[in-house]
This record gives structure tokens, C-alpha cells and sequence, in this order.
């Protein structure tokens, strides 16, 4: 069943917007809320209403940041009112039904909450992925998607990253979630690439299918990153230095991987996702959040 937007306890924080009377209560699961900069759930009714491509965002930030779906209902994406897999509803690109220009970003630009700087900061997600891609990019930052790849939004060397999912169709690491950052220090590029231990929840590795959904979380704090899969930590990099994300794309972009450029194996649904700016969140923060969310995934 879809969740109402007042079905839980109440956190000090409602939507920029609402009403006196009451506006949308955050989980009472969700950890270091006054860092949350950005929320937007399929689950939630007032975040998204089943209709039209307008998402809201739930954070109850200062500077709420307008979302929208981009691209034509069935024919560049879909949406379900009850996944099979969680029983709830989900945002889906699908090529195997022609479905692959879709993506959710947001609108405003050059926005300061999510101009990460030299800030600790969270990006947390629950993303269903497909044995069957290459690989699918979840969430780009000062990155685009091109008619060729991936690539980063401008040449004047800015820091990127990007996280994804990666199928058996690829060459190596199949199976895995990764997370890709990019710097220069002293004018040479510097390259972080982490990797999962283990695989995502869900893949087959003989048989194109729909996975499990799986939640994924990539923190940075000082120089260390962390990437998390399902509340397990996968792994941990340490760049040179503390990564100035000081890029000309302030804006969040998920779903996005590859638009027109001919890979014919772009998957994936999205439930949710949460950025945090000033936190990153610790290993019990994290499972926290999993274990309040896993049920609503179908885990």
C-alpha cells in the first residue's frame, strides 16, 4: 500500500511550503535531519502523486529544490503503481520496452545546498537494477549524460562522481555497485573507483531479470569516501586531499545513463533518494535507515 505522507512519527522538519497546520512529518527512522537537504520518494503521496512529472521534494530544507520527470510517460519511462517486488509504487526505465530516455532531475541550477564544496556529505538511495544491463548510472553530480557516455559537464577540470549499478553484459565487475570520482590535484586527474565486495542483492549472473531492490549509500568525510551497499560497508578510498566539489552543475540527476546513445540495455526503477550536506552519516546511521525501509522493498 502506498504510504500516506503523515503515516509516521514526526520530525522537527515538514516541507518548505506547507501548510502551519501540520506538512509532511519525516520517518522518525531518519537520522541527523537538520543536514537533510534533499528528499523526493515514490512511496510518499505528497512527494509524488502517481501523475504528471513534477516530484517534491520532502526535506523541508531552506532551499527546496523543484524535481521533474524528464521526458514522455511510456515512452521514455513508466511508472507502476505496485512494483512487484515491493508492492509499492516505482519510477522505471525499461529498454526492453523502448523505455530508455527518461530521467529525474532537478531544476535549479547553481543551487548552494547541493554545491558540496569541502562539506561532509550522504547520497542515499534505493534503486531496483537488472541483470541484464551493462551498467545503469543512479545519481550524477557536475556529470551529464551525453549522446556518446557519461562525461563531465564541462572541460575545465571540476571535480565529478557518479555511482551505478553493473550487469553481466559488461566486461568485468559484473554484478558489483561502483562508485566513480574524479579530481585534479595540482593539474593531474586523480581517479577513485570503488567497488563492492559483493554483489547487489538480487543479480543473476545466467539470466537477464529484474533484481531485488537494493539500497546504496556513498558518504565523504575529509578525504575518505565510503560506499555501502544494503547497510554493508563495501568499501573505503581516500583521495589527495580534500575534494573541493566546486563544479559549474549544482544540481542532482538520477536515472540518467546514456540517453540516445544506443546501448540497448539501460534498466532500472527508483524508489527514493536522500542527500545529506554537513553529515556523513556512520555505519549505524545507515542501517538504521535500511532496517527502518527494508520491509517497504519487499527484504
Amino acid at each position: 500500500m502506498r504510504l500516506s505522507a503523515t503515516s509516521t512519527s514526526v520530525t522537527s522538519k515538514s516541507v518548505a511550503g506547507s501548510s502551519s497546520s501540520g506538512g509532511v512529518a519525516l520517518p522518525a527512522y531518519l537520522t541527523n535531519t537538520d543536514d537533510l537537504v534533499y528528499y523526493i520518494d515514490m512511496h510518499n503521496s505528497t512527494s509524488y502523486s502517481g501523475s504528471g512529472t513534477a516530484i517534491t521534494d520532502l526535506s523541508g530544507a531552506s532551499e527546496n529544490y523543484a524535481t521533474t520527470i524528464e521526458g514522455t510517460l511510456d515512452t521514455d519511462w513508466y511508472y507502476l503503481n505496485s512494483d512487484d517486488e515491493s508492492s509499492n509504487p516505482a519510477w522505471g526505465r525499461d529498454d526492453g520496452n523502448g523505455n530508455n530516455d527518461g530521467y529525474i532531475r532537478t531544476t535549479n541550477t547553481g543551487s548552494s545546498n547541493l554545491k558540496f564544496g569541502t562539506s561532509s556529505f550522504t547520497i542515499e538511495m534505493w534503486v531496483r537494477p537488472h541483470s541484464g544491463t551493462s551498467f545503469y548510472v543512479i545519481f550524477n553530480s557536475n556529470n551529464v549524460a551525453t549522446n556518446d557516455d557519461n562525461d563531465r559537464q564541462s572541460d575545465n577540470q571540476k571535480p565529478y562522481f557518479f555511482m551505478y549499478f553493473v550487469g553481466r553484459e559488461a566486461g568485468n565487475h559484473k554484478g558489483e555497485c561502483r562508485a566513480y570520482i574524479r579530481h585534479y590535484p595540482s593539474g593531474s586527474a586523480e581517479n577513485l573507483t570503488m567497488f563492492s565486495d559483493n554483489t547487489w542483492s538480487g543479480y543473476n549472473s545466467s539470466s537477464d531479470q529484474w533484481g531485488n531492490w537494493n539500497h546504496i549509500a556513498l558518504t565523504r568525510s575529509g578525504s575518505t569516501f565510503k560506499l555501502y551497499v544494503n547497510s554493508n560497508l563495501e568499501e573505503t578510498d581516500t583521495s589527495t586531499g580534500t575534494i573541493d566539489f566546486n563544479g559549474d552543475d549544482y544540481c542532482v540527476s538520477l536515472m540518467d545513463d546514456g540517453r540516445d546513445s544506443g546501448n540497448n540495455v539501460d534498466y532500472g526503477r527508483f524508489g527514493a533518494a536522500r542527500i545529506y550536506k554537513g553529515t556523513a552519516l556512520s555505519s549505524s546511521d545507515i542501517a538504521a535507515h535500511w532496517d527502518g525501509e527494508k520491509a517497504a522493498y519487499g527484504h
